[in-house]
């Protein structure tokens, strides 16, 4: 019989566990559990190590295709948080194997597959409702904008620029709706144009921010954010990290915490805790409204109708109404 190919598999934790147990010097015996939700195929794979008293998060990467990385994508990430962590910045950091290296590799049936282990983040998830949390949320977050303005890499990673956030996903809706008609794909495709020529109008502006543009987050989520005793985040899972607008990284957090929705008061809190360390000029401040649109197309166009272990679609034209 020949040899099938695979869409995606899931690594053993027994299996997993014995190639950490080589490639890094723990005393003790590794043991590995699955955590990740198996919902969306897009997903990375996430695992919690325990040796002894110590616990890890294992991060085995899905095939690069989706997203187009290469191994260099991953070095950056690594790379990149261990800056921050030299500066005192609180992010869950890769641990270096034995032989120094920080990314390992595994070659699974649907090909080579890139694989991290991340020091736990300590803490609570965050409260949205929280000002003085939202208040540290946007401290911290400027902050590492701040610091990055100083970071230097031989690693390259695809920025997130118009082609990244728009114009890509949208040549993806395009392909996979092609002769449907939809009204409501049609609104995603005028306002996917309006925020291009918003964003294109603030960038030609005399205005300009010199730092606007660095290395972000590109995930800033409450669901990425520990906070401890002391109401200090603790930051985890940079995936979608990378060269890219500061705005955007506000507005990817404003929306993912559903600050819009909310009352204005954790709003406020979440920009004064930002505007405390690294105040906004007003084409950044401007800027925020159209990432806004910009995130919610690229979350529709690349997480979108990709046929995986749980089906054909993730978000279809029937969730559009939300754009």
């Amino acid at each position: 019989m020949e040899t099938i190919a695979v869409t995606r598999s899931i690594v053993a934790s027994d299996a997993l566990a014995e190639v950490i147990d080589d490639e890094y010097d723990f005393d003790a015996p590794v043991n590995c559990k699955l955590i990740s939700k198996m919902l969306r195929t897009q997903d990375n794979d996430h695992y919690l190590v325990r040796t002894g008293d110590s616990k890890y998060v294992a991060r085995i990467y899905q095939l690069g295709a989706h997203l187009r990385r290469r191994e260099s994508d991953y070095l950056f990430e690594m790379d990149w948080l261990n800056f921050l962590k030299n500066n005192e910045i609180p992010v869950s950091y890769p641990l270096a194997r034995a032989d120094g290296r920080f990314l390992g590799s595994i070659d699974a049936p649907e090909g080579k597959r890139y694989y991290a282990l991340f020091s736990f983040a300590e803490g609570q998830p965050m409260a949205v409702e929280n000002e003085e949390q939202l208040f540290a949320m946007g401290q911290t977050m400027a902050e590492i904008h701040l610091i990055s303005n100083g970071y230097e890499t031989e690693y390259s990673r695809r920025p997130m620029d118009l082609a990244f956030l728009v114009e890509e996903p949208i040549e993806r809706m395009r392909e996979y709706w092609a002769g449907k008609k939809d009204e409501k794909l049609n609104f995603l495709l005028a306002s996917a144009g309006e925020a291009s020529e918003a964003i294109l109008a603030l960038l030609a502006n005399e205005e300009e921010t010199e730092d606007s543009w660095g290395p972000i987050g590109g995930d800033f989520h409450p669901y990425n954010t520990h906070f401890r005793d002391n109401n200090q985040p603790a930051f985890y899972n940079f995936d979608l990290c990378g060269y890219g607008w500061r705005a955007y990284d506000i507005a990817v957090f404003i929306l993912n915490a559903k600050l819009m929705e909310r009352p204005s008061r954790l709003s406020e809190a979440f920009f004064a805790g930002y505007y405390s360390v690294r105040p906004l000029s007003q084409n950044e401040h401007e800027a925020v409204a159209p990432f806004l649109t910009m995130r919610r197309i690229w979350l529709t166009g690349t997480f979108s109708i990709v046929e995986g272990a749980t089906g054909y679609t993730f978000i279809g034209p029937a969730q559009l109404e939300n754009i």
